[in-house]
């Protein structure tokens, strides 16, 4: 949100997914399940005597409800609201820190904040006496606005804020160089078909020929390809462009300009799967995880967008190997 009055200000929108959402779901969670183990105990209590599993799982119904309030306490801690303005930052309502006493501002990159528990993406402020602050990308709605803010309002000195023309195209004519990798080394693709020949053992047996089957079977299915395809993707790229295709969706494309881009980062997602991450001139970011891509081809692609004038963050700790040397 922009507020446009005597001063310039930006205030911080939480996610309605990665934070409410996350957050409703998390209570929801603990709550209920807490309630339903600690159920059984107390409907029986005073009435008759419980027995050793419904104290114990009484004990890990209160430890659940325990951890909805504190989880979700933690959780509201990890997204202070923000608000930006041409003189100061106002951080969690409280602490107002001004820009003349700004010593460092990264606006990209992996942080970690003790005062927020956590570790991620965002923007890192340090402030003169080695007052640090942090805040998460994927935990705020506009982000990317706040970091448009403290690059051309805060470090730039301007007198509005910019917003950069970006342009994600659906094709590309050029020609590019593509680092496919291999669908065989991606191990949610064997999770796929493995779950496919377990759906396709019963039908061996006349009795389990039955069309509920076979259209539960296919849904599941269905939705498993999609899963799977989101680990998919490989990478092209060509003198103009950053290319995303998909090993198991022929018709996917996103094309990125290379000169609308800001950097790209070798990151982690999910459980450890490896993904390249997008980030564009308005600071806004698409990840794509390539689980297909071998570590040579990590490295060469990182060497030919680097030989293009674009940074890129390795946080997938690939190196180059070095040789032995023989004594």
């Amino acid at each position: 949100m922009i507020n446009k009055g005597p001063l310039l200000t930006v205030q911080s929108k939480r996610h309605w997914l990665y934070f409410w959402g996350a957050l409703v779901a998390m209570v929801l969670f603990c709550l209920g399940a807490g309630i339903a183990f600690s159920y059984s105990f107390f409907s029986h209590y005073g009435q008759q005597k419980t027995t050793t599993g419904e104290q114990i799982a009484m004990l890990f119904g209160i430890g659940l409800i325990i951890t909805s309030f504190y989880g979700s306490w933690s959780f509201w801690e990890q997204a202070p609201s923000v608000v930006l303005d041409t003189e100061k930052l106002i951080y969690n309502g409280t602490e107002v820190f001004y820009w003349k006493d700004l010593a460092r501002l990264e606006l990209t990159g992996k942080h970690h904040s003790k005062l927020l528990w956590a570790t991620g993406e965002g923007v890192q402020m340090l402030f003169e006496g080695n007052v640090k602050r942090v805040f998460f990308d994927h935990m705020y709605q506009n982000s990317w606005l706040m970091k448009l803010f403290l690059e051309q309002i805060v470090q730039q000195g301007q007198a509005r804020i910019t917003l950069p023309q970006v342009t994600v195209l659906e094709y590309s004519t050029s020609k590019a160089t593509y680092y496919q990798g291999s669908v065989w080394r991606a191990m949610p693709f064997y999770l796929f078909l493995f779950i496919n020949v377990m759906f396709f053992v019963p039908v061996l047996n006349p009795i389990n020929r039955q069309p509920i089957y076979f259209l539960s079977c296919g849904f599941i299915s269905i939705l498993l390809w999609r899963v799977v395809t989101s680990s998919l993707h490989y990478i092209g790229l060509s003198e103009t462009e950053l290319i995303i295709k998909n090993g198991l969706w022929p018709g996917y494309q996103k094309v990125f300009l290379l000169e609308q881009l800001r950097e790209v980062a070798y990151e982690h997602r999910g459980k450890g799967f490896p993904a390249l991450k997008v980030i564009r001139k308005d600071f806004k970011t698409h990840s794509f995880i390539a689980d297909g891509l071998s570590n040579r081809e990590w490295l060469d692609l990182r060497d030919q967008l680097r030989a293009k004038d674009l940074r890129v963050r390795n946080e997938l700790g690939i190196r180059e190997k070095t040789p032995l040397v023989r004594q």
